[in-house]
């Protein structure tokens, strides 16, 4: 009797799909993204990132992502760039997600440190006007509500949005991004 049991339990289980286990403790996962400022110019203004998660209990996660940001000030028929070099760390709470958490919302918070570069660090702009602060350190905090689904047991893609509130920025202090991305959980 216990060989029959043994022998069909077996077999059922080679049969049934198995599940990949998702944002289990101390899982790691490398992430890349693309965002945009909404209500941008015609200018292309973009936001590329790359960094490493760390998952910890309930699905929670930190992160770490170094970041360069291209954005461009409209003067007197002159665009000049101010490019941002930051690097954003934090901590992201998940709020809701499916019952086999394919698909997930999260909430983020976290720090911002780096430097800003304004109009390639050129003080004089083509109509003889001169820039006061070229280059600048910056820092502030930002949030995050991002959507993540699982495309397979190890691939998530994410979409987001998030508020900066930066300090020192010749762009302004409060920033809104739009973007999406791709995380390989390893």
């Amino acid at each position: 009797m216990n060989r029959i049991f043994l022998t069909t339990a077996l077999l059922l289980t080679i049969n049934i799909q198995s599940f990949a286990q998702q944002m289990i403790p101390n899982q790691k996962g490398f992430e890349i993204s693309y965002s945009v400022f909404p209500q941008s110019p015609e200018k292309q203004n973009y936001v590329l990132g790359a960094g490493v998660i760390s998952y910890t209990k309930n699905g929670y996660y930190l992160f770490g992502l170094a970041e360069y940001s291209r954005k461009y000030y409209e003067y007197a028929h002159y665009d000049i760039p101010i490019d941002t070099f930051l690097f954003n760390g934090g901590y992201s709470l998940y709020v809701w997600g499916d019952l086999m958490r394919n698909v997930n919302i999260n909430l983020g918070l976290g720090g911002l440190v780096g430097y800003e570069q304004i109009n390639r660090g050129t003080e004089m702009i083509y109509d003889g006007s001169i820039i006061n602060a070229t280059e600048n350190f910056i820092y502030g905090a930002n949030g995050k509500l991002s959507i993540e689904s699982y495309l397979t047991d190890h691939c998530v893609f994410l979409v987001n949005g998030q508020l900066r509130y930066l300090q020192n920025s010749q762009l302004g202090e409060f920033h809104a991004l739009f973007g999406f991305g791709i995380r390989y959980n390893f």
